[in-house]
């Protein structure tokens, strides 16, 4: 005999809201790789490199440490984290104040609640801002960016996007930065920073902006839009990208003390959902955020191989006949295949990005996630591609004996899983009649 089913709604800011597409994505490949398949994951982007042992030494050293630590984080945390983060990525700690969170993810949505109006969303965007914005009751406007202008997002698009959607009765408050960018690997010229940071300051927008992958930019230095709007952005990142610590669940917002009321705010949101951030983890993140030599050379060796193999797999992206920028940072690309969307409709009947996300799946056992997941639209034949799936431990230790390996014979050797991708993906595109 079955339950019966209890009578409910959902909310209306939950209801139509999918499980996150990188982390469904993710268990799914962990549980067919389990079952014995073999699949090329480039579904999910997570930093693939050891702990470093300083790190899990202080994480270990605390795991004593069982009280309640502050609401905000502990003070030696957040101060050590500003100094570390402001002079990184060049804006004034002066004027700032840290908030201490589970991840940047949670204080981007406690910021997207706190801050009333609308959100302004450069499109593609990282699969949670916009659910993000609906679980908060507000509406997520797209300002699209064109594959063939490189996703470039200038001030210009910006106001007149402010400006239609005043006119279609929406209140844009607020604009979500993501550079380098996920999912494209491209980040945003100090020209274009500044630009945008004048339309913002005009309007009365306040800026956003997740810098989570500042800290492996291998295609030059980063700068944050906070060097030239201080007064109206908060900056997030945190500790999974550069140290492969996503599973410490640790991140950090700079707050302007100009933006009066936010931190308060801030303080009563975390005080009544995640209440703190483990103590122990804390203390694992003060030794991240220490200067220590030997976490400053980690960091480098892993942005040189993140370089590496990000770039290897735009070279063979361009080798497909599919033309990609010089990547900023990060490790993702997002080729648009449009232009032969014709050559796969009559090769393999797809004619959307999640027909032909799920065909290279099938086909060539190769996980990615289509477009529309990051806001585009079905006809767009976009995917983003993580390339992540190698084994960082030995990926270090070749780096480390051979400095000076050349690019491509480091990948042959210590990613055969990209290796393997990328073959699967050329034989997959050259059966197309147009390539043929």
């Amino acid at each position: 005999m079955s339950n019966p089913v209890f009578p409910f709604r959902l909310s209306k800011q939950v209801g139509g809201i999918p499980e996150s597409s990188t982390l469904r994505i993710n268990e799914e490949i962990a549980a067919r790789r389990a079952s014995g398949e073999t699949i090329c994951h480039m579904g999910f982007g997570e930093s693939p490199f050891p702990v470093p042992a300083r790190i899990a030494r202080a994480l270990a050293d605390a795991a004593g440490s069982n009280s309640y630590p502050p609401t905000l984080g502990l003070p030696g945390l957040r101060d050590k984290a500003l100094a570390y983060f402001s002079k990184r990525l060049s804006f004034t700690a002066g004027g700032m104040s840290a908030v201490v969170g589970p991840g940047s993810k949670d204080l981007i949505f406690a910021a997207q609640m706190a801050i009333e109006g609308d959100v302004l969303l450069p499109t593609p965007s990282w699969v949670s801002y916009a659910p993000q914005a609906k679980l908060a009751g507000t509406n997520a406007i797209k300002i699209p960016t064109q594959a063939s202008d490189h996703h470039r997002i200038s001030g210009k698009l910006i106001r007149e996007t402010i400006v239609q959607a005043r006119a279609n009765g929406l209140n844009p408050k607020k604009i979500i930065l993501n550079y380098p960018n996920n999912p494209t690997g491209l980040g945003i010229s100090d020209e274009d920073l500044q630009d945008i940071a004048e339309v913002c300051r005009e309007n009365g927008i306040i800026v956003i902006s997740d810098e989570i992958y500042s800290l492996i930019a291998h295609g030059g230095p980063h700068r944050s839009i906070a060097g030239f709007y201080p007064e109206g952005t908060i900056v997030t990142t945190g500790l999974s990208k550069h140290l492969s610590l996503g599973g410490y669940r640790i991140g950090f917002a700079f707050i302007p003390d100009a933006l009066g009321g936010l931190m308060p705010a801030m303080r009563a949101i975390a005080s009544e959902t995640w209440s703190c951030v483990s103590h122990p983890v804390q203390h694992a993140a003060i030794a991240a955020v220490e200067e220590h030599d030997d976490i400053e050379e980690h960091i480098v060796r892993c942005t040189k191989i993140h370089g590496m193999v990000t770039n290897y797999a735009r070279d063979r992206l361009v080798a497909t006949g599919i033309e990609y920028p010089p990547l900023t940072g990060g490790f993702y690309l997002y080729p648009d295949f449009t232009e032969h969307a014709a050559d796969l409709a009559a090769a393999y009947g797809v004619s959307s990005s999640q027909e032909l996300a799920a065909d290279l799946l099938s086909r060539a056992a190769v996980a990615t996630l289509p477009g529309t997941d990051f806001g585009d639209a079905e006809q767009v034949l976009s995917l983003r591609l993580a390339i992540t799936d190698y084994d960082g431990a030995e990926a270090l230790e070749l780096l480390t004996s051979h400095p000076n390996i050349d690019q491509n014979q480091f990948v042959e050797t210590a990613c055969p899983r990209i290796v393997r991708a990328w073959d699967s993906l050329g034989e997959y595109f050259a059966a197309a009649p147009g390539n043929q």
